[in-house]
């Protein structure tokens, strides 16, 4: 049942011809995938096919409607093309069909027009969902209007891959969301991250999140249950005395991919863990934190990554050092546990060009 759960359903419902004893056992898997067209930025995407994805609908249809409760979907995966519009349609009808716990949706458009705007969808979602993913494969494509009556019962959400992310789609309201992923998205502009549109969120992570040519965007979370923050980069930066002038130089027109925002402002009254890896801003501002138990800050000095027709930058260890005590001096006031001894601080440089802080509740 486990390895079936991993194969694509259509693989699942032709494993029936193996044996009569296997004849309903796809009708039972509590994972689904209908991959409609292929994954991957340099996966061929094969021809659209309406008549397959026609059979993959039925194949749903019958499941569900004559399955018993104990064999409802929990999780299920979609693949199609948003520019193919039988395909966005089909889609809608297995996310209504299944009413999953957990929807992951893999988004894509055709690769010849990698920059341009594919324009707006939505994305309505059934009741039973509280668990969705976005997974966005092309910068064309961006994050839907998300509505239906599983808005109110969404408890984790993650946005993740090559979208632009607007302020737009944060004011959605998401009234039981406690947990957000913001992974690998391109700010053209600054965002807020507030307790209107999410006034239960507890923990928020937000990976390699970059900003596009010659913005000035920066990040605002006002969170008042927030108690876990996770801002950090998978791209630092290149040593200053790399030979070749050419080796950070990155092809995407609008897109850089080192995480150097304007401002970063916080205010969480009850965080209590505080972890920012390798990502860079001009100005921190944290007004208020609760009595934190877990802070870990990593810097790096060096060489900006950078698009191809802009001049080479670096980043100093003085910028890096004023942004660390910027950082320490605010989380400062929620540096007093219970017991000093039950606490383990760390204060490390790697090299020249790293600076590195931490201090953890030991176990």
């Amino acid at each position: 049942m486990q390895i079936l759960s991993m194969c694509p359903y259509r693989d699942a419902v032709r494993t029936a011809s193996v044996s009569r004893g296997w004849e309903h056992l796809h009708a039972q898997l509590p994972v689904v995938r209908f991959p409609m067209s292929r994954l991957g930025l340099r996966a061929s995407l094969g021809k659209p096919s309406e008549p397959r994805v026609q059979s993959m609908e039925r194949t749903l249809r019958r499941r569900c409607h004559e399955v018993g409760h104990h064999h409802t979907v929990k999780t299920l995966q979609i693949g199609f093309r948003k520019n193919v519009s039988f395909e966005s349609r089909y889609a809608d009808e297995f996310i209504a069909l299944a009413n999953a716990s957990r929807l992951e949706l893999h988004v894509q458009c055709e690769p010849r027009i990698p920059n341009e705007d594919a324009g707006e969808w939505s994305l309505e979602l059934p009741p039973a969902t509280t668990e969705l993913r976005l997974r966005f494969y092309w910068y064309a494509v961006r994050p839907p209007r998300v509505h239906g009556p599983g808005v109110s019962s969404l408890r984790w959400l993650a946005l993740d891959g090559l979208t632009v992310l607007r302020q737009v789609f944060l004011r959605t309201v998401f009234p039981s969301l406690e947990e957000l992923h913001i992974v690998k998205c391109t700010l053209p502009a600054s965002i807020e991250i507030t307790s209107d549109s999410m006034p239960h969120l507890k923990r928020l992570r937000i990976t390699n999140v970059t900003v596009m040519n010659d913005s000035t965007a920066g990040i605002t979370v006002l969170a008042d249950e927030l108690t876990t923050l996770h801002v950090s980069c998978d791209c630092p930066t290149e040593p200053m005395s790399s030979s070749d002038p050419a080796a950070y130089c990155l092809r995407p027109r609008f897109r850089s991919l080192f995480n150097r925002y304007s401002c970063f402002h916080l205010r969480a009254p009850k965080l209590h863990v505080f972890h920012w890896s390798c990502c860079f801003a001009d100005e921190v501002c944290v007004e208020s934190v609760g009595r934190l138990s877990d802070v870990a800050v990593e810097l790096a000095a060096g060489r900006l990554p950078r698009p191809w027709n802009e001049e080479s930058k670096s980043l100093s260890v003085e910028e890096c050092n004023k942004l660390m005590k910027g950082i320490l001096g605010g989380l400062m006031p929620g540096l007093h546990p219970c017991c000093w001894n039950h606490i383990q601080r760390k204060c490390i440089v790697r090299d020249e060009r790293w600076l590195s802080f931490e201090i953890s509740s030991a176990p």
